[in-house]
C-alpha cells in the first residue's frame, strides 16, 4: 500500500507540472572540479532507447546535449559483477564480485573503486541504490561516503524511481561549502516485478493487465522467478507479451522521472557544472533465445546496454557507432574531472568519441552470470564468441546476425580456434588474481533475497 500511494503521489506531482525542490545551487561557493551524476537504470535493454518504441524522450533529449553510445557493453549479465565493473574498470573475475544465492562473492580487498578515487580528489561521494548487492558489504559501494540503500522483504515493494529521484535532489540540496559531489543514483523499477503506476501501466499494459487496483496483474513475482529457474514456469508467448508490455510500462516511468531529475539539476544551477552519465547495468530477455529475465546467458539482450554521455566539453548530438564496454566509464570520468585514473584499470577513456573524433570497435569480454550454466562471451570486431563448459562453442557474425540465431562455428573452424585462444589466455591471467570474499548473509539477508528471486536454478 505504502508503495502504491508514493507511486501514485510522484506521478500526480509529475503530471501537474509541480516543480519540487526548486532551491538554487546550494553551495556557497562553485566547486572548481565538475560535478559527477551517475545514473544506473537497472535491467533496461538497449533497443527501449529511442527509435521505435518512443518509450525514452526525455532520455532521448539528454542524449540531444550528449553523446549516445549506440554498442555499449556491460561485462556481466546481472547486477553486482556489472556494476563492480562499472565501478572499477575491471571485469568480474578481476574484480572478484558476483557468484550465486548463499555463494557472493564480495569486490576483492585493495581493488580501488570510484569513490574512492573521486574522494581522494576532494569530491563527496554518495550513493542512493535500491537492491540488497549494492549494500558496503558486497564492496561494490564500500568506499562511499554515504549510501543511501532500500532493500524489502520481497521484490513488489522496492523504493519507485519517484522516491529515488527525491533522494537524489534532497542530497544535492546539501550544503558543499564548494566541495564538487559523486553521486550514483540507481532506479530499480524495470526490474522483476513488473508494476508501472497510471498513467503508465493503462498506455502500455495489454487489455487484461490496465487496471491498477489491489488485484492488479503483476509479471516478474518471486513465485514467478522461482519456477522460471526450476523449469517449472511456462513461458508461452502470450504470458512474455503481457509481461513485457508492463516492462515498457516500467522503461517509460522510469524515463519521466529522470526527466523530472534532469530538469531539477539545471533549475539547481548544477547543468553547467555536472558530467552525467546514464546507462544500464543490464538487459532483460523476453524469449529472445527462448528464455526470460536476466542472469542467464550472455547474448546481447543481456549486456548491450544504453550509454549516454553528456555535460561540458561534450560535441552535443553524438552518436558512436562502435562497441565500447562500460569498463570504459570510469577512466573516462576521471579524465573528464581532470582526476588521476589508477593505473590498475583496464578500461581506456572515451574522451575522444565525447570530443567528435572517430574511434574503432573495441573488445568486449562479459561473463559471471548468476543461473543455470556459466558462459562467457567475447566480441573481437563483428565476431562473438560464446562458450560454457556445458554446451557446445557459439559463434556469430554480429553485422549480419545482430539477433545471435547463426551459429557459424562449423563453418568458420579457424576463426573458432584462434577466439578460442585468445580468450582462454586471458581467463587464465584472470583465474590466477582470485576471487573476492565469500559474503556472510545472515539469515534474513538471505530470505530477503529469496524473496526477491534471487534463487533457485542452481
Amino acid at each position: 500500500m505504502l508503495r502504491t500511494l508514493s507511486v501514485l503521489t510522484g506521478t500526480l506531482l509529475l503530471a501537474a507540472g509541480l516543480l519540487i525542490f526548486l532551491v538554487p545551487g546550494c553551495s556557497s561557493r562553485e566547486p572548481e572540479r565538475p560535478n559527477v551524476l551517475w545514473i544506473v537504470v537497472d535491467t533496461m535493454r538497449a533497443d527501449r532507447l529511442g527509435g521505435e518504441w518512443g518509450l525514452t524522450p526525455y532520455m532521448d533529449r539528454l542524449g540531444e546535449r550528449g553523446v549516445v553510445f549506440e554498442k555499449a557493453y556491460a561485462q556481466a549479465p546481472w547486477t553486482l559483477p556489472s556494476i563492480g565493473s562499472m565501478m572499477t574498470s575491471l571485469h568480474p573475475k578481476e574484480h572478484g564480485a558476483g557468484g550465486r544465492l548463499g555463494q557472493f562473492q564480495s569486490v576483492r580487498e585493495g581493488v580501488p573503486t570510484a569513490p574512492k578515487v573521486f574522494a581522494q580528489a576532494g569530491y563527496t561521494t554518495h550513493a542512493i541504490v535500491n537492491v540488497e548487492f549494492l549494500k558496503k558489504k558486497y564492496g561494490v559501494t564500500r568506499d562511499f561516503e554515504q549510501v543511501d540503500v532500500e532493500s524489502y522483504s520481497n521484490n513488489q515493494e522496492v523504493r519507485n524511481a519517484a522516491r529515488t529521484t527525491d533522494a537524489a535532489l534532497r542530497y544535492m540540496q546539501q550544503e558543499r561549502d564548494g566541495q564538487p559531489f559523486f553521486l550514483l543514483v540507481h532506479y530499480f523499477d524495470m526490474h522483476a516485478v513488473y508494476d508501472p503506476p497510471q498513467p503508465f501501466r493503462r498506455r502500455y499494459a495489454a487489455p487484461p493487465d490496465q487496471e491498477a487496483g489491489p488485484n492488479r496483474t503483476m509479471f516478474g513475482t518471486r513465485e514467478h522467478l522461482m519456477a522460471l529457474r526450476a523449469g517449472q514456469l511456462e513461458l508461452n508467448p502470450e504470458w512474455i507479451d503481457r509481461a513485457e508490455r508492463l516492462y515498457n510500462g516500467e522503461v517509460a516511468y522510469t524515463d519521466a522521472e529522470i526527466g523530472r531529475l534532469l530538469d531539477q539539476v539545471a533549475a539547481m544551477g548544477f547543468a553547467d557544472n555536472t558530467l552525467i552519465v546514464l546507462c544500464g547495468d543490464h538487459g532483460e530477455e523476453f524469449l529472445d533465445h527462448g528464455g526470460f529475465e536476466h542472469g542467464h546467458t550472455v547474448y546481447d539482450e543481456l549486456i548491450h546496454v544504453p550509454l549516454i554521455m553528456a555535460g561540458p566539453g561534450v560535441r552535443a548530438g553524438t552518436r558512436v557507432p562502435h562497441t565500447v564496454r562500460m569498463i570504459d566509464v570510469l577512466p573516462t570520468l576521471c579524465q573528464w574531472a581532470d582526476v588521476g585514473a589508477e593505473r590498475g584499470f583496464v578500461g581506456r577513456s572515451l574522451m575522444p568519441e565525447l570530443q567528435g573524433e572517430a574511434g574503432a570497435d573495441r573488445n568486449v569480454l562479459a561473463h559471471g552470470n548468476m543461473w543455470g550454466a556459466p558462459f562467457t562471451a567475447w566480441r573481437e570486431g563483428p565476431w562473438k564468441l560464446i562458450l560454457s563448459e556445458n554446451a557446445q562453442p557459439e559463434l556469430y557474425r554480429m553485422d549480419e546476425d545482430p539477433g545471435e540465431q547463426n551459429n557459424l562455428s562449423a563453418q568458420e573452424s579457424e576463426r573458432l580456434q584462434a577466439l578460442q585462444g585468445t580468450l582462454q589466455s586471458m581467463e587464465k591471467t584472470m583465474a590466477a588474481l582470485g576471487r573476492g570474499a565469500n559474503v556472510e548473509l545472515s539469515e534474513a539477508e538471505l530470505e530477503a533475497l529469496k524473496a526477491s528471486g534471487y534463487g533457485g536454478g542452481d
